[in-house]
C-alpha cells in the first residue's frame, strides 16, 4: 500500500510539473508580420492584410450585441481614420457570407469587411471574446480592446497608439 501512494505521488508530480512547464511555454502568437495573411471579402475577392502600415482589425459576429452597437461608431469615426492614414478592417468570425452580407444591410460601411471563415486569423492572434479590437502598426500589436468602443474611445485609443 505504502508503495502505491508513493508511485501516485510521483506520478501527481511528474503530471503537474509536466503541466507547469508547458502552460509556460511561448505561445506562438502570430502578428501581422512574417506571414501573409489572406481573408475574403463578402463579395468573395481575396484580400490581404498589409504586412506593413497603420491599422485597425475589429473582430466581430452577427450574434454579439456589443458588437452590432459599436459598428455605427466605426462607421462614425472612420473618415477622420483615413484622414490620419489609418484603416480599418472589420474581420467577421466563422459565419457564412450570405447571413453576415444579410446582416450588413442594416449598415452603410464604408470600411472593408474581411471574413475570417474557419477561425484561423482569430486562432493565431488569440482572439477569446467578441467584440475584440485590435491596433496595429507595421505588423506588431500595440493595443488589444475586449468589449465594445465608442466613437470616442476609438479615436482617442487611435490618437495615443496610432498616430
Amino acid at each position: 500500500m505504502k508503495k502505491w501512494i508513493q508511485l501516485s505521488l510521483s506520478a501527481v508530480l511528474i503530471g503537474a510539473l509536466s503541466y507547469a512547464i508547458i502552460s509556460n511555454m511561448p505561445k506562438q502568437k502570430a502578428e501581422a508580420k512574417g506571414e501573409e495573411i489572406v481573408l475574403q471579402t463578402t463579395s468573395g475577392e481575396q484580400f490581404a492584410i498589409p504586412e506593413e502600415g497603420t491599422y485597425i482589425l475589429n473582430f466581430w459576429a452577427t450574434y454579439c450585441p456589443p458588437c452590432e452597437r459599436e459598428m455605427p461608431a466605426f462607421k462614425a469615426a472612420y473618415e477622420t481614420l483615413q484622414s490620419h492614414d489609418v484603416e480599418l478592417y472589420a474581420v467577421n468570425v466563422e459565419e457564412p457570407t450570405r447571413l453576415v452580407n444579410q446582416y450588413l444591410a442594416k449598415f452603410d460601411l464604408p470600411f472593408p469587411i474581411l471574413l475570417d471563415r474557419q477561425g484561423q486569423l482569430k486562432e493565431s492572434l488569440e482572439i477569446l471574446t467578441l467584440p475584440t479590437t485590435l491596433f496595429i502598426q507595421d505588423g506588431k500589436v500595440l493595443h488589444t480592446v475586449k468589449g465594445e468602443l465608442t466613437e470616442q474611445e476609438l479615436l482617442t485609443l487611435t490618437q495615443k497608439f496610432l498616430y
